[in-house]
């Protein structure tokens, strides 16, 4: 790496995805700005060890508890720091791709933000995902942009300030906003760590970087079904939940209905789903317990057993 170079080290969260993980090493390797270095933390203990064999110093840590999405970014940070100092942190889902201008492009659009976040694709080419644009007639423009290309085309090039993110490929400077929670299990720490990186000081995307987001496809549609179940009940709790206690959380509540009917639609009405929403609401918003919350895995385990009786 040459000197004056920004220092970059991806922390990644897998768990049993081999094939997706190498896919993203092999991107990281082409990327036109080197990384300083990556620490993958393996909640599944399937990484093999030739994994590392890369052009930038790899760590592989397991950790079999397999605490969540939260806590690992967390502890890769944590190790990150101690073995590469401080650097800049690129945290990454194991899924996403990431083309070789990527890093560059973050780096250079990034200027004095804490923060900065490309757009997201999926296997289409479609968005899959975007920032919520702090401006109010930003997010109408957004949501009216069915590609990259149409969200650069009516927002501009940016960088474009955000009230929240997915953390799917985050670029954060040392140090800003403190760790990921691991306290919501999965779904929702991203967006409460982007939350206080945006109200701690200025955090923005740019769209003129997209990466592909290419989840892996279930062995089959009942294991799709029931997966998804339980993901989406983790998700209410942790909307329910920062809607209404986080200092951060600026409008997420006025989406709390939106995320109940989709979640309706693609479930059905029934007695059992209409108690899980129930208690993803009375535990989040009242009780005030993220999903990850011993009442999270309560309702967990009670949607796994009723599975077994089917």
């Amino acid at each position: 790496m040459e000197a004056g170079m920004t220092k970059v080290v991806a922390v990644v969260v897998t768990w049993r995805r081999e094939r997706e993980l190498e896919r993203l090493l092999e991107s990281l390797e082409i990327s036109s700005h080197p990384l300083h270095g990556c620490v993958v933390m393996d909640h599944g203990g399937t990484v093999p060890e030739h994994f590392a064999r890369r052009s930038f110093p790899v760590r592989i840590v397991q950790d079999l508890s397999n605490p969540g999405p939260g806590a690992g970014w967390a502890n890769g940070a944590r190790i990150a720091r101690e073995a590469f100092g401080q650097t800049d942190t690129w945290y990454l889902d194991d899924d996403v791709v990431i083309p070789p201008e990527t890093l560059g492009i973050l780096i250079r659009e990034k200027r004095e933000a804490a923060a900065i976040c490309p757009l997201l694709e999926d296997e289409g080419g479609k968005l899959w995902g975007f920032p919520e644009p702090v401006s109010k007639p930003d997010r109408k423009k957004i949501r009216a942009a069915a590609t990259p290309a149409d969200a650069l085309r009516l927002l501009g090039p940016g960088p474009h300030p955000f009230c929240w993110a997915t953390g799917a490929c985050l670029l954060v400077d040392s140090g800003a906003a403190g760790l990921h929670r691991s306290d919501f299990w999965m779904l929702g720490e991203d967006l409460e760590f982007s939350m206080r990186l945006a109200a701690g000081g200025r955090a923005v995307f740019t769209c003129l970087a997209s990466v592909p987001h290419l989840s892996p496809k279930p062995p089959d549609r009942a294991s799709a079904r029931r997966s998804d179940y339980r993901k989406f009940c983790s998700l209410l709790q942790n909307l329910s939940y920062l809607a209404f206690h986080s200092p951060h959380s600026r409008h997420l509540w006025r989406y709390l209905p939106g995320n109940f009917r989709r979640f309706f639609r693609s479930h059905g009405i029934r007695g059992s789903t209409l108690g899980d929403a129930a208690a993803c609401l009375w535990q989040g918003a009242l009780r005030r317990h993220p999903a990850g919350h011993q009442s999270g895995a309560a309702l967990r385990g009670r949607i796994a057993r009723r599975e077994l009786e089917r």
